[in-house]
């Protein structure tokens, strides 16, 4: 069996229509806390990044066209992804989606990301690379 390439899961991103109205629950019912946000121009998103205590849930709101505005006209609002921490991007595709085009960029928290071309069970996944300063406290 083969080692996971995976040092954890980073965040679980939630799409939603208006991240003003949402976040009240995910603070005041949930009892998260707001650890920062930011946007994706590339990907028209608002991103608000909540500590969910072993992880961070990122709401992700889009304000134009993009991935995330298809899924939520596709799907409505509700989980969208699954973003697992690793060493090394490029080594990582190689594994599990060699050949295949899947483009890194700079995503939140100025972190290399990007999301594997293949769905496994529909699922969305992303990668996101663990500076050398992350990797240590882990």
């Amino acid at each position: 069996m083969t080692a996971s390439p995976f040092s954890g899961i980073d965040h679980v991103g939630i799409v939603v229509r208006d991240v003003d109205a949402s976040l009240p629950y995910y603070l005041d019912t949930l009892g998260m806390t707001f650890i920062g946000e930011g946007r994706n121009v590339t990907a028209n998103v608002r991103l608000i990044y909540l500590d969910a205590g072993n992880m961070t849930v990122q709401l992700v709101c889009p304000y134009g066209p993009g991935p995330a505005a298809t899924f939520l006209e596709e799907h409505g609002e509700g989980l969208n992804h699954v973003c697992f921490r690793v060493e090394s991007i490029p080594e990582t595709l190689a594994l599990l989606a060699p050949g295949q085009d899947a483009p890194i960029s700079v995503g939140g928290f100025d972190k290399r990301t990007c999301f594997l071309p293949n769905r496994p069970n529909g699922l969305i996944m992303e990668l996101v690379e663990m500076s050398e300063a992350e990797a240590a406290r882990d």
